[in-house]
């Protein structure tokens, strides 16, 4: 039997307002957002490519996005949206021309007026055209989007891409 004490405590516990009372985790916040299977809701599919050294061509990175989940495509319809953006670096021989983004789907939000967005959702390839050095190197650089649900956008993030360029 638990001692008289304890259970005073534990009544006065209960009869607190729901913010005041003790967590038994603390450091777990939750603002009502669904937490994604891994950070950002956003990977990198593509880690090795292969090319052919010395020439310029085009090679694809392939992202995905997490289900439930969509980003800016590169050219949103409203000026206030983030669009997403790949920065590579030209470095260790590997030189960077250009990228090319596929067009956005078109995606229609389920509050407010319905609002037509323009959004990369599952997976999506941007196309590289590059100059890659003959053997192994590596192709370094950043991808910059926000991820959204259906009702509310989290901070924007920058995802590192790093990926291995066999040159032959």
């Amino acid at each position: 039997m638990a001692p008289l004490g304890a259970l005073f405590l534990a009544a006065a516990l209960l009869s607190l307002p729901a913010p005041l009372m003790p967590r038994a985790c603390s450091q777990q916040i939750e603002f009502g957002l669904t937490p994604a299977a891994h950070h950002g809701h956003v990977e990198l599919l593509s880690d090795n490519v292969q090319a052919i050294a010395g020439a310029p061509q085009v090679v694809q990175l392939w992202f995905r996005v997490d289900d439930g989940f969509h980003i800016n495509s590169h050219a949103p319809k409203d000026q206030l949206m983030i669009p997403t953006r790949l920065e590579l670096e030209s470095a260790g021989g590997v030189k960077v021309i250009d990228e090319q983004y596929p067009a956005g789907a078109a995606f229609r939000l389920k509050m407010g007026e319905g609002e037509l967005l323009s959004v990369y959702q599952g997976r999506f390839p941007v196309s590289v055209r590059l100059v890659a050095p003959s053997g192994e190197s590596t192709l370094n650089g950043v991808l910059h989007y926000q991820a959204c649900g259906n009702a509310s956008c989290y901070p924007p993030q920058s995802l590192p891409v790093r990926v291995a360029l066999s040159g032959q």
